[in-house]
């Protein structure tokens, strides 16, 4: 059983998962040669995964079979479990509590695609919708505080697999990190009774510096203080909290954008590993005026070395005014 135990002098969580160490390892096959072992995440190979939680799939296919063009099944080496024994216990200094929640994998694609820049605009826009009903299904639960969408491309940015997938985690607490921003989104609506994600679309509308580019209904930017070279942000122009409320319309839109920002960064650096994450509302009714989700797209070109783990500020070389520009003349 995982086990989340917090660290006595700040804080800040940590999960103990010793059964993620069974974990197969990145391995990228070169284009030249054959894969010895069969991929798990390939159709007709169902049955190497867990069974399926959620899948698009064409009409008059079963379920665990071919047939399906995003499939979402449980992380068959989770983090978390959403079974077992809940317990919270404190010895002395130290607290630590059950790794209850849920792990799952989002299978991005039936073929063995490696590369999300290679899949078409309609297949993002499937993976966009399994997003959104994943959230929709577990946001009901309310053991849940916190619904964590991510991706991890490349074996720099933590990737095990090389089929393009992408994974959700729920967590029963807010974790500290998340509760920064949520703080820092608070502390502005306070202030100014604004959405914070709102004024900063117009600040960067304005100025256009650190604009990449925009469509009518979503904007990317590199972000006036960014952590990584070339992180770059997409958020709706309409001001909305949870990503699940997404329409089809912004669906599609999103898509779109997003193929073209994945396209721009591949370009620009050729396989470019990157970490996705979408921000989205917790489970916090005072959050809908304040919230904004919004998608992080964060290249992992360079490491975190000694002064980012021992300050916790990160070093980035990258102006986002320069990254920007380049972005917008594909000049990188």
């Amino acid at each position: 059983m995982p086990e989340f135990r917090q660290d006595p002098v700040t804080g800040r969580w940590v999960i103990i998962a010793p059964a993620r160490n069974a974990r197969p390892r990145y391995i990228e096959i070169p284009s030249d040669q054959k894969r010895s072992e069969p991929c798990p995440f390939c159709a007709g190979n169902e049955s190497m995964t867990p069974p399926e939680v959620w899948a698009a799939r064409y009409a008059n296919t079963k379920p665990n079979s071919p047939g399906w063009r995003v499939r979402v099944v449980p992380n068959k080496y989770p983090a978390l479990q959403n079974s077992g024994e809940r317990f919270a216990k404190k010895d002395g200094l130290y607290q630590a509590m059950s790794g209850v929640g849920i792990h799952e994998v989002i299978i991005e694609s039936p073929e063995h695609v490696v590369n999300m820049s290679a899949l078409g605009e309609e297949q993002i826009v499937d993976i966009l919708c399994a997003y959104r009903a994943r959230l929709r299904i577990l946001k009901n639960d309310r053991r849940w505080g916190y619904l964590l969408i991510y991706k991890n491309h490349g074996e720099r940015a933590g990737a095990t697999f090389e089929h393009v997938h992408s994974q959700l985690v729920a967590m029963s607490f807010v974790p500290r990190e998340a509760q920064d921003e949520i703080d820092g989104i608070h502390r502005h609506f306070e202030s100014t009774r604004r959405c914070i994600y709102c004024d900063i679309i117009q600040s960067e509308s304005e100025h256009g510096e650190r604009l990449v580019f925009k469509s009518d209904r979503f904007l990317a930017l590199c972000p006036f203080a960014p952590r990584f070279g070339y992180e770059t942000w997409i958020l709706p122009k309409n001001h909305a909290a949870d990503f699940e409320q997404t329409s089809d319309r912004d669906i599609t839109a999103l898509a779109k954008t997003l193929r073209e920002f994945t396209a721009k960064l591949n370009l620009a650096i050729d396989n470019a590993p990157f970490n996705l994450v979408i921000h989205s509302a917790p489970n916090e009714q005072s959050m809908n005026q304040r919230y904004h989700w919004h998608m992080e797209i964060l290249p992992q070109i360079t490491r975190a070395a000694g002064f980012e783990w021992g300050t916790g500020v990160h070093m980035n070389s990258v102006a986002p005014e320069h990254a920007a520009r380049l972005f917008r003349d594909g000049a990188l």
